[in-house]
């Protein structure tokens, strides 16, 4: 389970974005596993998200703070459709940047 809590009620997710190291891979591979940001045992708030970005971004994470700032950033998606010049694309999977 990619979201399983650790004592304080943190996601893996959460947890990563604080490591001292650069944490830019692990966070993109639990991303792309469908990790959520979880803290105190809940699902972040959209205003609780918004700090946590500005935490993380103060701490030099800048690109983290982007991947998670959008619904689908570090997500692994199918494209299910493409304009008439891709049709190859269609049914490939794809991470969101």
């Amino acid at each position: 389970d990619v979201n399983i809590l650790e004592s304080t009620g943190s996601s893996v997710l959460t947890a990563s974005c604080y490591l001292k190291t650069n944490p830019s891979q692990l966070v993109r591979l639990i991303l792309s596993w469908g990790a959520e940001l979880f803290e105190k045992g809940e699902r972040v708030t959209k205003e609780r998200k918004l700090a946590l970005r500005q935490e993380i971004s103060a701490k030099g994470n800048v690109e983290i703070s982007n991947l998670v700032a959008s619904e689908l950033g570090g997500r692994r998606c199918e494209i299910v459709s493409a304009p008439e010049t891709h049709d190859d694309l269609a049914g490939k999977t794809c991470v969101v940047e």
